[in-house]
């Protein structure tokens, strides 16, 4: 497959034969469930990578930030601000599954019209992974929305339940990389992979390697991707805990927690 900047940021699924031909040429229409998949700006590159999804299906998982530059393009890019799941097979390949016509929710999460429009709130998708169920992306972005000229910013990591078909469990927090000296905020890429048993950690274990910039120098932190799935579930409980924390700002439909006894 192959998707750019040109038509709009749309795809093509392309022969394995013969890769100057498309099998599938995805021109989008004018019905709500628009394909464009990439950013039109190449300097807001998209993220995207092959995972499962809901009921044992594959999906493309897509991380960008388009920046519409009015209410109008943002009605019609929207999927285009933020990370969405889309189909790969069919003639539904590279769409967004239509969102539940009762909630309107659906595998995406994009960002309020007023977050994607503004001229201060930018994410750049760095990269993503997926593992044991789970999709992930790494992002820079402000520390705070709403965001203005003097707004700071830093990284965070995303993670979503790949059998969710509503993105209900989408969260995302803070990542750095700290040195005894100082704190390097900016990802600028990351790999995952499974150790050796010489490395003296179960080889069940997967290990996140990140880059970091902090002026005028970089860095390399390495995570345990058990103690990021066990930081997550302690900020999903605490977020449980309390009615008055708001959390997801920047994204359409965000509101505060709900204290649930239930959650494990």
């Amino acid at each position: 497959m192959t998707c750019g900047t040109v038509f709009q940021g749309s795809c093509q699924s392309r022969s394995l034969s013969n890769i100057s031909l498309y099998e599938i040429n995805v021109v989008p229409g004018t019905g709500l469930y628009y394909g464009f998949v990439a950013s039109t700006d190449p300097t807001h590159p998209a993220v995207a990578f092959v995972a499962p999804g809901p009921s044992n299906s594959l999906r493309l998982y897509v991380g960008t930030d388009d920046m519409p530059s009015s209410q109008t393009w943002y009605y019609i890019r929207k999927y285009t601000c933020g990370v969405s799941s889309r189909y790969l097979s069919d003639i539904d390949i590279f769409q967004v599954p239509p969102p539940d016509p009762f909630d309107q929710l659906g595998p995406f999460v994009h960002l309020s019209m007023e977050a994607a429009i503004s001229p201060y709130f930018s994410v750049k998708y760095v990269t993503g992974f997926s593992v044991a169920g789970y999709s992930y992306f790494l992002t820079t972005q402000p520390a705070v929305y709403p965001a203005d000229s003097s707004t700071s910013t830093v990284s965070k990591l995303s993670q979503v339940c790949q059998e969710d078909p509503l993105f209900d469990s989408y969260v995302e927090m803070h990542i750095t990389c700290q040195s005894d000296s100082k704190n390097y905020n900016l990802v600028r890429a990351a790999t995952l992979f499974q150790p050796s048993s010489r490395f003296g950690i179960p080889v069940t274990e997967h290990l996140l390697v990140a880059a970091f910039y902090g002026e005028p120098d970089s860095a390399l932190c390495v995570y345990r991707l058990s103690d990021i799935r066990r930081r997550f579930t302690d900020n999903i409980q605490a977020c449980y805990n309390s009615s008055s924390l708001l959390v997801g700002r920047q994204f359409l439909g965000s509101k505060h927690c709900t204290p649930d006894p239930q959650v494990r």
